[in-house]
């Protein structure tokens, strides 16, 4: 009989993706996934590879209550909050669950100091779900071709200030390369940042339009990926995809660096204080780290990755 896996992961795309590989192993063993999320999340949900079922939680959750019990053979709870703990106790199966090192991400966050940093999210994932991780490229389930091939792409959005540079910044880092080549990605958000940085450089490609699987289409496909601490930035460690991965108010510290680590990637990351947060909010008293990023550290990572020097 198929042993059948109900995976509790609401939010958010970042954090969907880097699922990816335990739903991978977890496949391996043959069994049947079911995935929860919040459903607003669905449509990055449907790029993982190897998700058997997609379930909204605002839809099913009382019905999953009722009768997952006699559905699933265990619960894998990679969300890990309160909320999602109080959910599988009352189901009441075999439940692996993500445990979140709220102390020592603390403290991490209070000292700046590397003797607090946290494991990668993804081992943190297969330890809590019981797999062995492979650190193989990860595919994902893009239904179309990418419209834009072999480009530099700069992923400008982010969730939080802390995480976006401002267009001067990018003007700065993308000058030197031909503005033909050059790709913006982002969401409906960023547009505007994107039409001030085609003001200076008019042969780049607006790509802020495109939805989240034509974004990682696009990615796949790319020459490199230069991106702050977002969901793209993931996808494209993920897939292997050459990266220059910038940081500002979070830092790798935090367990949410660019997985698997490769030789061709670099990490830039600010002069300013950092980690400040572990979601990239920059608190009222504090400048935001993401203006103190060396630009010409990300134009010197960049150049050695399309030079090919991938050695560290």
């Amino acid at each position: 009989m198929m042993h059948k896996v109900l995976l509790i992961r609401f939010s958010a795309i970042g954090d969907l993706l880097l699922t990816a590989p335990i739903i991978r192993e977890l496949k391996k063993e043959g069994a049947h996934v079911t995935l929860l999320v919040k459903g607003r999340f669905r449509p990055a949900a449907l790029l993982l590879n190897g998700v058997d079922e997609i379930l909204s939680w605002e839809r099913y959750k009382d019905a999953l209550l009722e009768g997952a019990s006699d559905e699933y053979h265990r619960i894998i709870d990679l969300q890990g909050t309160s909320q999602s703990k109080r959910f599988a106790r009352k189901i009441k199966l075999p439940t692996a669950t993500f445990n979140k090192p709220y102390l020592r991400r603390s403290l991490l966050l209070l000292t700046r100091s590397e003797k607090f940093a946290l494991t990668p999210v993804v081992e943190r994932y297969a330890e809590a779900a019981g797999v062995m991780l492979s650190k193989d490229k990860v595919s994902f389930n893009l239904t179309e071709p990418a419209s834009i091939l072999g480009k530099i792409v700069a992923v400008i959005g982010g969730s939080h200030a802390g995480k976006r540079l401002s267009a001067a910044q990018w003007l700065e880092i993308l000058h030197p390369q031909p503005s033909q080549e050059l790709v913006l990605l982002g969401g409906p958000g960023d547009r505007e940042l994107a039409q001030e940085i085609k003001a200076e450089l008019p042969q780049c490609a607006d790509a802020t339009h495109t939805s989240i699987e034509q974004g990682l289409a696009i990615i796949a496909e790319a020459k490199l990926v230069i991106s702050g601490d977002t969901g793209f930035m993931h996808a494209a460690a993920l897939m292997h995809v050459p990266l220059v991965s910038l940081w500002g108010a979070t830092h790798p510290m935090l367990g949410f660096g660019p997985w698997p680590p490769q030789d061709n990637q670099r990490e830039v990351i600010t002069k300013g204080k950092t980690p400040l947060s572990k979601h990239g909010k920059v608190p009222n008293y504090a400048s935001n780290p993401m203006r103190e990023l060396d630009t010409e550290e990300v134009k010197k990572a960049i150049a050695e990755i399309l030079q090919g020097r991938t050695t560290p």
